[in-house]
This record gives C-alpha cells, structure tokens and sequence, in this order.
C-alpha cells in the first residue's frame, strides 16, 4: 500500500521516547521547553508556544487578540476544516477570500477588494497550502492599511523559506503576522504524534497563549491578586487543556533535527514528478513563487479535463492500493457554513475550479523511486 503520505520514525526517534518516559516528568516538562527553543531557533521567532494540535493552537491564537462576537475573521477556502473553525469557536463571523489560481493561496488582491467593497475584518487567517508560503508581504501591507491581525496558517510549511528585501526567511519567523501556527500531525513534514505550537516575537501574545493554553491559569506574582502561598494560582478568564506532552516533545525534538533532510528529500521526490508531468497538456503542476524554498507537504495536480479525469485517476492509483487525497474541499462549500451564512457556489469560483480537478499524489520520504515510477505511469496511462 502506497499512502498519500505518512511519517518517518527513526530509531533515534524511538529512543528519544523511552528517555521521555523514564524521565520524572511526561506532561509539561523540560522537553516541551526544549522543543519550544528548537522551534524559536528554526524559525528565528521569539517565542513559541507548543499545545495539542494545530487546532487548538489556531483557536488561542484567534483568543489571544480578542476575537469576539461581532467580529469578522476570514480565511481562505482551501484549507482543512480548522482554520475556519477557530473564528467560529471564538463567536466571530467568518468568510472567505478566493484564493490566487496559481499559488492557490489566498490571494491578496481579492483581500484588498474586501477590504474596500465588503468589509473590514478583525483578523486574517492566509494558508500556506503544500508549504507554499502565502503573499505574506502584500497581505501585511493591506494590514498596516486597513487594522486587522494576521495568523499565519503555516500547518503545512514549517521549513520552508521566503525571500523579503534581499534576505531569507524562515517560515514562522514572525515577521509579516502577529502569530504563526504549526501542525505536527504524522502527515506533516515533521510530527509530534498529534500537536501543534503558535509562534510570535509578542511578548504579552506569547504570555497570553501560555495561560490560554492551560486553563487560563496564572502564578505570575504580578498577576495575582493575592498570594497564599507557593501553591497558589488564579484563573482570570477562561482557558482549555490544550497542553502538550513531554513524550510528545521529545519526539518533536529528534524530529526537526532531520527537518532539512526531509526538506530536501521532498523536493527530490517533487522534482520528479514535475519532470514526468512537464509540458502535459492535461496536468497543471505546483508553481513555486520566485524567492521561496519550499518544504513541500504536498504534491497536488490539476487535471485541465476536471473532475472526470480525476476521478479516474483517483481510481486507478485506488485499484493498485495507492491512495491518493484532495486537499481541499473549499469550507464555504460544507454544510455547516452553507446552512449558517447561505454561502453558494461560486462565492469563491478560483477555489471551486481547483477543488474540481486536484489530487494531491503520494509524497513522503519514505517513498521509493520505484513507487513514484509507479504512480506516474499510472496517472499517464490514465490520462492516455
């Protein structure tokens, strides 16, 4: 069986568990710390604030700056499910900005005539989508314009870079959003298991998330409002159990050791399907943008023919036990938003075409030059 992805453990990885739970402590310890400054160091942020997935960490983040009812957040339509759900957990309203046909991330024009025709919003939400880092300098340029917040979704980016004024950045550093999450799924580039962390050079962000993501506990002396003693907290607003473990860290640690090889391994296996794909008249490949290094999550096609040369790709690769995915069914189209806001098709027609003729095909380190070979001939014997 041939997934559409999957995650590398080494034997470096398992043995970095076992000292984990031989340790004294397996919830939040020393790793978590330590795994939080291997993070600020990759990415160059200040601080990072690691919790149970990329789900939680999104929805503290949006906590964080206020988000509230009365508010509007908006995102873009591909993307999984979870980068809509933090504006609604929040009470806010939430919409959608049509994504660039070639990035096939939000696209920052499309904010702007937002901005300007509909409304302003509290908070931006741009995917990096298959570590495709999102116009990350026009999006901050339409922030310091019009006032909203940026969280950059980068669950699909972590490792990968992005060029600004001549110089090279780090996927997370911080520097065009006020936050930054992660996801580190098994999918992922690198995994905790399940997990995820918010990056931000804010210091009171960074405070904030730390007692969000923790019941909304404090035992900062100044913080109190009185102190009976070493034991004693206070909970001033409220928080989730959104924390992390240390078995859980450790293994985040052994893992972004590798995250350059996985990096480069990645885009070996996407340099050759691009190569297979050249010039087809039928396969629309990932562009990437000039300037950026990607650490390529996913590897997703288009198909010129739609959703029938899909769906018999799909199924081709199906009928070999290699599993192909669709990354992804545009939020706006799910029944929840449909029902709530009324959004019909063609809200955001440059999603709805990509949704209608892409397939994200096995991409993973572990996947064998003779496994690729076999994907391709399939999807050309397909296609022919």
């Amino acid at each position: 069986m041939i997934p559409y992805s999957r995650q590398e453990i080494t034997e470096e990885d398992i043995a970095a568990v076992v000292a984990a739970l031989r340790g004294d402590l397996l919830t939040t310890g020393p790793l978590v710390t330590e795994f939080e400054k291997a993070l600020c160091a990759q990415t160059g942020a200040a601080h990072a604030v690691a919790c149970a997935s990329a789900t939680a960490a999104l929805h503290i983040a949006c906590m964080a700056i206020g988000l509230k009812s009365g508010d509007l957040g908006v995102t873009s339509p591909i993307t999984f499910l979870a980068s809509a759900n933090c504006i609604e957990y929040c009470g806010a309203h939430t919409d959608f900005i049509d994504i660039d046909p070639v990035t096939r991330c939000l696209s920052a024009s499309a904010l702007d005539q937002y901005c300007r025709t509909v409304r302003i919003p509290r908070v931006v939400i741009p995917v990096d989508l298959a570590g495709i880092v999102c116009d990350l300098e026009e999006i901050n340029k339409l922030a310091k314009r019009y006032g909203f917040a940026v969280i950059q979704d980068a669950a699909h980016s972590i490792g990968s870079t992005y060029s600004f004024n001549g110089k090279v950045y780090q996927s997370g550093c911080g520097l065009h959003s006020e936050m930054t999450i992660f996801s580190f799924h098994p999918v992922k580039n690198i995994t905790t298991g399940e997990g995820g962390a918010i990056l931000t050079n804010s210091d009171e962000l960074a405070n904030r998330l730390r007692k969000l993501r923790s019941h909304g506990m404090t035992k900062i002396p100044g913080e109190l409002s009185k102190n009976d003693g070493p034991w004693y907290y206070e909970m001033h607003e409220i928080g989730y159990h959104y924390r992390i473990t240390d078995i859980q860290c450790a293994l985040g640690v052994s893992q972004l050791m590798r995250l350059e090889s996985h990096k480069q391994q990645r885009r070996i296996l996407a340099d050759r399907y691009s190569a297979a794909f050249a010039n087809h008249p039928k396969i629309i490949t990932p562009h990437v943008p000039a300037g950026q290094a990607p650490c390529l999550h996913l590897y997703p096609i288009e198909f010129c023919d739609g959703s029938s040369a899909r769906a018999s790709v799909y199924k081709a690769l199906a009928d070999r036990d290699i599993h192909a995915q669709v990354h992804y069914i545009p939020v706006h189209m799910q029944p929840y938003y449909r029902k709530k806001y009324g959004y019909a098709n063609g809200h955001a027609p440059n999603a709805e075409l990509f949704y209608s003729r892409a397939l994200s095909l096995p991409l993973y380190t572990a996947l064998k030059p003779a496994e690729q070979d076999q994907v391709i001939e399939i999807v050309l014997e397909t296609l022919r």
